[in-house]
């Protein structure tokens, strides 16, 4: 393995990755999680996203270079075909040059009663970043909440919609971030109290799937189901690194990476888009 290259990877539009249990909720077809309530992109995701958009690109160095960067895909082979050094059972798949990482939630936006959109972080998400940086943890008290705003230190009052933070302190270190973060208004609250803010920020929004012709009660509705999403803003953390298969062309896999991108699924209706910026650039 080489060096990792870090990324930011954030959400333009709502962004929806379905759980695995989405099918056993009813009308809620929720957003992948972890056990522990976290927020994750699976690295086989954000794959499967980036490979699509190479193999549909409209420039061919980047067509050419697919299964380069990702792997050959599996092939079941023809009646009477053979491959030289494998069975006929089937086609193996091989490995690319790219390793992606899973993507890790790094800073999420709520809106603030008053003050507009404010991004949202705890000290978990925060020293991931510093560990894979190998830089040293940075160091939060695990009862404090920390704000940017010296204003709102003074009244020692925050309201998150319903939520109502006390116990804050002020701080303007410097946090891993991209820029229109460090530009902007952060809180830093404790590990514990990061699910029930990510539940704030999470886009919902209802959906209804209809019948074709009007069923004997003279309804075209066939299913009301609600759908939630990763909301605009939100920033994740992933890694890439090169193995020493293939071929890697350094001159166009920076650039594409770095292109537009829609992830997940409900992309036809306006689901999906984000933004890859490098972490040393930004």
């Amino acid at each position: 393995m080489k060096n990792l290259n870090l990324e930011w990877l954030i959400c333009r539009e709502p962004v929806h990755i379905g759980g695995a249990d989405s099918s056993s909720r009813g009308n809620n077809n929720p957003i992948y999680r972890l056990p522990d309530r976290t927020p994750v992109i699976p690295g086989s995701s954000l794959r499967g996203a980036l490979r699509e958009a190479a193999e549909h690109h409209d420039q061919e160095n980047i067509t050419s270079q697919v299964n380069s960067w990702f792997g050959s895909q599996y092939r079941p082979l023809e009646e009477g075909e053979t491959i030289e050094g494998e069975s006929n059972q089937g086609s193996q798949t091989s490995p690319g040059a790219i390793a992606i990482s899973w993507a890790w939630p790094v800073w999420w936006p709520v809106h603030v009663l008053g003050y507009g959109h404010w991004w949202v972080s705890c000290p978990t998400w925060l020293n991931r970043v510093q560990h894979f940086r190998s830089q040293d943890s940075l160091n939060f008290s695990p009862n404090n909440i920390y704000v940017t705003d010296q204003t709102l230190v003074e009244q020692n009052k925050l309201y998150l919609r319903w939520l109502q933070l006390t116990d804050l302190a002020h701080d303007t270190q410097a946090l891993p971030a991209p820029q229109e973060v460090i530009n902007n208004r952060w809180i830093i609250v404790p590990d514990d109290a990061i699910n029930l803010i990510v539940d704030m920020g999470l886009v919902r929004q209802p959906r209804v799937s209809l019948l074709d012709e009007p069923n004997q009660d003279g309804t075209l509705v066939k299913n009301l189901f609600a759908v939630e999403g990763l909301p605009p803003g939100a920033v994740f953390l992933f890694t890439w690194t090169t193995r020493d298969v293939g071929t890697l062309n350094t001159e166009h896999w920076p650039r594409f990476l770095h292109d537009e991108h829609y992830l997940g699924g409900l992309w036809s209706v306006g689901y999906g888009r984000i933004e890859i910026l490098s972490l040393a650039e930004s």
